[in-house]
């Protein structure tokens, strides 16, 4: 793994020991932003204030363990990144109907479920990669960047389509968000690497000296006792068959969401990222789902892999494992001390919203590069716009799917839910009709080289093939075939045969006549311009080069080229 220019601090690197505590402070910053999750849910359900409060403290431990399960060096369990948690808008919707219908105990049960499923799907998960492909992963990565994005909007405008900023307001989320950006923009020191959390503590700052924050909320906090132990004396638990698929779909949502996040720690931690490694997003997924259930065991929220902290990582520059250990013990720790809670309910809207803003930018766009790898024709196009299109029907208009039956509301009220069960509907609807493997025919008498361009690029637009190896197989295909016609003097037309099965892809060109020589020695200038020879080696040595593996061989008067493709 090369360390990338944008990395200040790679995965295995060992930052500074102040540069590791503060980073650890900051993403615990972040992670608290994500705690009005459990404080909707425990409100809806009309949890007590004491109950609020031990959600939130045992939350604490639900994160500190899913951040270990991440970061473990070795084992089954973990992505093997800095990859914290957050309370997730994914089980926001299920969660709030069971908080409905059942109370806490009923959220609870739920969300353990949910977890399992998430943790049963790591098993398989690369054999559904087939029906599960990237770009939707991407696609729920960008909308989940939305979603936060548009949370920080209501935090900040209110509910509704009356929506107003006040000027106070608009003061101190404008002051801590211009913080952050000037920060991450142009500083070039260690500043750049804390500007989330400087810019919050600016905004606190704001906020007291404008008088959003009061005396009596500093009194509230002053009045916690120093240390107390978290108790999880309000946990049940409680099951509804009628949750079992809102809450799947939820698992699913993660499972997708974790493929994505990781996927990114590492295109952003790896300067010779090519294709995912299944091993640590099918290891990132089962803590994932274990750490879910963990928090339902705990009494608290449904958790995923964050969005948020990636984010984090990918404008700061710092990646180092090493600070998942320090996160896990400062949370830990926090859910020791009932303040800690206490400064985190005081947090002025403006500031939360701030924030939120800022990382929601990085998400959407890492979700964005995602889709963009692949390249995208009508069917994946229709997949992705239409599953964008469905999470904001329900955004804008929250109440359109209101006569649905009360068994789908969970399934059509919530936006990510309903935009990744279109999304992977559609998608297995439109395979319908793909051939896996597409034949054409060259004339060496006049052949059209930019036909067989145009040829691999319409077939791999339909599969889907990122853009990287699509760009690979046209130059070595067009090589082979120029090289064919014009050193193995084929008696008859060269066939040639393209297959594709999400993981690899095989291309066969088949003829009558010599085999092409495949030596991938590269010629010197004088033998390229001076021999015969040295042309059709240097074709051969640009065929070797861009393929993964190149063989040529030749049975009664047949000449067979094969080319392979990782993907």
């Amino acid at each position: 793994m090369r360390k990338p220019a944008s990395l200040v601090y790679g995965v295995e690197e060992a930052p500074p020991h102040l540069v590791t505590l503060i980073s650890a402070v900051q993403h615990v910053g972040v992670i608290a932003i994500f705690m009005v999750y459990p404080l909707i849910i425990g409100r809806e359900a009309g949890a007590s204030a004491e109950v609020l409060s031990a959600m939130l403290r045992m939350g604490m431990l639900a994160l500190a363990v899913a951040v270990l399960l991440q970061a473990l060096p070795r084992g089954p369990i973990g992505s093997r990144y800095l990859a914290p948690s957050i309370f997730t808008g994914v089980y926001l919707a299920p969660s709030l109907v069971a908080a409905k219908t059942g109370g806490m105990p009923l959220v609870w049960g739920m969300t353990i479920f949910a977890g399992l499923v998430e943790a049963a799907l790591s098993r398989v998960w690369a054999r559904l990669r087939t029906f599960i492909p990237s770009e939707t992963a991407g696609l729920v990565v960008f909308l989940i960047g939305v979603i936060i994005g548009l949370a920080a909007l209501r935090v900040l405008l209110g509910e509704g389509n009356t929506g107003s900023l006040g000027g106070r307001d608009a003061i101190i989320a404008g002051l801590a968000l211009a913080v952050m950006i000037a920060l991450n923009i142009w500083n070039k020191g260690q500043l750049r690497l804390f500007c989330i959390l400087i810019g919050m503590i600016v905004g606190y700052i704001a906020a007291a000296a404008s008088g959003l924050l009061t005396l009596a909320d500093f009194e509230s906090v002053l009045a916690q006792p120093l240390v107390a132990v978290p108790t999880v004396a309000h946990v049940s638990f409680n099951f509804d068959p009628e949750l079992i698929i809102p809450f799947a779909v939820s698992g699913l949502a993660a499972a997708m969401g974790a493929t994505a996040v990781i996927t990114t720690y590492q295109r952003t931690t790896d300067a010779d990222w090519v294709r995912p490694e299944m091993n640590s997003i099918r290891g990132g997924i089962l803590g994932d789902g274990i750490a879910a259930s963990v928090a339902g065991l705990l009494g608290t929220y449904g958790l995923t892999v964050s969005t948020a902290n990636v984010g984090l990582v990918a404008a700061t520059g710092v990646a180092s494992r090493r600070i998942a250990f320090v996160i896990a013990a400062l949370l830990a720790v926090a859910s020791f001390v009932p303040g800690f809670v206490a400064v985190l309910a005081i947090m002025p809207p403006p500031v939360m919203a701030s924030a939120m803003l800022f990382t929601a930018v990085f998400i959407m766009i890492g979700g964005v590069q995602i889709i963009s790898t692949r390249v995208l024709d009508a069917r994946r196009t229709l997949v992705i716009g239409m599953g964008m299109m469905a999470f904001f029907i329900v955004s804008i208009f929250p109440s359109v799917f209101s006569g649905a039956p009360h068994w789908a509301q969970p399934l059509v009220s919530s936006p990510l839910v309903l935009a990744t069960l279109v999304a992977l509907a559609l998608n297995l609807v439109f395979r319908l009709g793909i051939r896996r493997k597409v034949t054409m025919t060259i004339d060496p008498a006049a052949p059209d080289y930019q036909e067989i361009a145009n040829f691999v690029e319409r077939n791999a637009a339909i599969w889907g093939a990122r853009r990287d190896v699509i760009t690979r197989v046209e130059f070595a295909v067009q090589q082979a075939a120029e090289a064919i016609v014009e050193h193995c003097r084929p008696s008859g037309p060269v066939a040639v045969e393209i297959g594709y099965d999400e993981f690899d892809i095989d291309v066969t060109m088949t003829y009558a006549g010599r085999p092409l020589e495949m030596t991938g020695q590269l010629p010197t200038h004088d033998e390229i311009l001076e021999s015969e020879e040295g042309p059709r080696r240097l074709a051969a040595f640009l065929i070797v080069q861009r393929s993964d593996r190149v063989t040529a061989t030749a049975q009664d008067g047949t000449a067979t080229l094969a080319l392979h493709f990782r993907h």
